[in-house]
């Protein structure tokens, strides 16, 4: 699901020559995906009633794999559409997993999301680390960099049409779309859309921008590639066991300010200095955004007393979420466009992660979301 998504980051200075783009159209080629997430959630309540959740999840992978190979395959429209029609596939699946751990796991929940997302980072960071030293193998260029993971995706479809779903669909039970339901006028519901959204933004700029920046500071492109993707691995480890922990504590709310201050301070100090000590810096930051975005997930499932009312939460969440997230990317490249540094765009970010924990506060309260 991240990884077909992050590793356009390192090969944006070569679709840049490949295709003559500028930063504002790689910014967009990278937010469309995401806007997508957001868009997904107007018909979020029909797809539900395609059947169970491992139906649903099954069929999105489909469409993600057949995109995967359209985007590869096709020239500079194709690249574009089908990262639009990557964004659709890996949207339902970011709305159906949480309602999948729900009715799969509802004793287990932070454990299992931990794993899920955690795997998701891993492959997100070998993604990263691959892309270039496979773009310069031979004539396909970027395409080269995709292929890995048109074979994975294609695996896993492969595997998810031949596992049995024993799962049963309630038909009985119409879920109500996330405007008419009484969360919409919930104030914790809306820092947690803001806390979800700003969160997805600060990992979306600087997953497009980060191998750009880091050429600025000493680093090649390769060795940029490398030392995010070792960094990914790092937070990913770090990340998978505070879910658990986080479900059993109870000072959430301290728990969720805490990783946004600690990602606003790492990043922060990747604006001060300069070569291989900003490996630390990296691996900060993204041990806060790997404890960031399972915990904003879980929370939909905490806040809730049903698969359904997860689902429709996480929709809700997700909606206003990526459409803030969308335009991290974009953000970012004006910042730079308009001061022509890029610590000053880095110092967008981290009011982004300030604002990140104001939103906190309120999500930590302790009390359910009412449908």
């Amino acid at each position: 699901m991240r990884a077909g998504l992050v590793l356009v980051g390192p090969l944006i200075p070569i679709l840049k020559n490949y295709f003559n783009l500028s930063n504002s159209a790689l910014s967009i080629l990278a937010g469309l995906p995401i806007l997508c997430f957001a868009a997904t959630s107007l018909v979020m309540s029909k797809v539900a009633k395609l059947g169970s959740s491992n139906r649903i999840i099954k069929l999105a992978l489909t469409a993600l794999t057949i995109a995967m190979i359209g985007r590869a395959t096709t020239g500079l429209i194709g690249l574009y559409f089908f990262a639009l029609c990557m964004g659709l596939a890996i949207a339902v699946m970011n709305y159906e997993l949480p309602a999948w751990v729900k009715e799969h796991a509802p004793n287990d929940s932070g454990y299992l999301t931990g794993v899920y997302v955690t795997i998701m980072g891993l492959a997100a960071a070998v993604s990263v680390a691959i892309s270039v030293p496979l773009a310069e193998i031979n004539s396909l260029s970027w395409r080269m960099s995709m292929l890995p993971w048109i074979a994975i995706s294609t695996l896993a479809t492969l595997y998810w049409w031949l596992k049995k779903d024993n799962s049963k669909q309630n038909d009985s039970f119409e879920v109500p779309v996330f405007w008419r339901s009484k969360a919409f006028k919930n104030p914790i519901a809306w820092a947690l859309v803001l806390f979800f959204g700003l969160e997805s933004m600060t990992f979306y700029a600087t997953a497009t921008w980060f191998p750009t920046i880091l050429t600025t500071k000493g680093f090649t492109l390769s060795s940029a590639a490398i030392a995010l993707s070792l960094s990914g691995i790092i937070g990913s480890a770090v990340g998978v066991i505070f879910p658990h922990y986080f479900e059993k504590s109870g000072s959430q709310r301290a728990m969720l300010i805490g990783t946004s201050l600690f990602t606003a301070l790492s990043f922060f100090m990747v604006t001060l200095q300069t070569g291989w000590v900003l490996f630390i810096w990296l691996s900060l930051s993204n041990i806060g955004i790997s404890i960031a975005f399972p915990l904003a997930l879980m929370m939909a499932g905490l806040k809730s007393n049903s698969p359904e009312a997860t689902r429709n939460l996480s929709t809700m969440m997700q909606a206003f979420g990526y459409s803030i997230s969308a335009t991290g990317p974009y953000f970012m490249a004006k910042l730079h466009e308009i001061s022509d540094s890029w610590d000053i765009a880095m110092y967008g970010v981290v009011v982004i992660c300030l604002l990140q924990a104001g939103a906190s506060y309120i999500v930590g309260k302790p009390s359910k979301i009412d449908y």
